[in-house]
């Protein structure tokens, strides 16, 4: 994809975001649909976010799973430039704001291996239903994404963020899964050509 359509389309989501009403309301059901969803009740190792910019606010999920370990990523310099770093988040903890003002679990907190964790929940401006993502532009997820091959991948956004299918980049990594106060939608992945 053209450098300039996809940051039409990170423009195009951004506004979608600011302008959307109820939008704690909307996340309180994303966080109901997830956490009855099979996938997130059986895996061990789940990886969450905390929200910025308008983003799905999974607060209400990441202090309900006391039974199962919850990461959150940390943004961290590395060789490549910025890296993520999915640091354990424990009950009662208090957050810290780290790069770009995001909140992540405090430095000191055990760091998990990124091909170890079972469900990763992602956030980003557009997604489409043939699981593109666009984030914010950096690569650091995306270069993340690709380290955590076994690793269940679900996009989670507002249903008004779906877009229509726009062509990945080389490097974009794509979902598994995208939900929305809606539905989960899974992602059929087409077989390369020839394999």
């Amino acid at each position: 994809m053209k450098l300039s359509e996809k940051e039409s389309l990170r423009e195009r989501g951004r506004r979608i975001r600011k302008i959307l009403p109820a939008k704690a309301f909307l996340s309180g059901q994303i966080c109901e649909r997830i956490m009855g969803w099979d996938l997130f009740v059986s895996p061990r190792r789940v990886m969450s976010y905390c929200a910025i910019d308008g983003e799905v606010d999974l607060g209400a999920l990441n202090i309900a799973v006391p039974a199962r370990e919850l990461y959150l990523p940390a943004v961290v310099p590395d060789k490549s430039g910025l890296a993520i770093e999915p640091r354990r988040f424990f009950q009662g903890a208090v957050c810290v704001k780290g790069k770009f003002g995001i909140d992540e679990a405090p430095e000191g907190a055990p760091v998990i291996k990124p091909e170890e964790l079972d469900l990763i929940l992602v956030p980003g401006i557009m997604f489409s239903l043939a699981g593109g993502r666009i984030g914010f532009g950096h690569g650091y997820y995306d270069r993340f994404l690709a380290s955590c091959a076994p690793a269940v991948k679900a996009g989670v956004c507002f249903e008004a963020q779906l877009g229509e299918d726009f062509e990945p980049d080389k490097d974009d990594v794509s979902m598994d899964f995208v939900i929305t106060e809606k539905k989960i939608y899974e992602i059929v992945k087409r077989k390369e050509e020839g394999k």
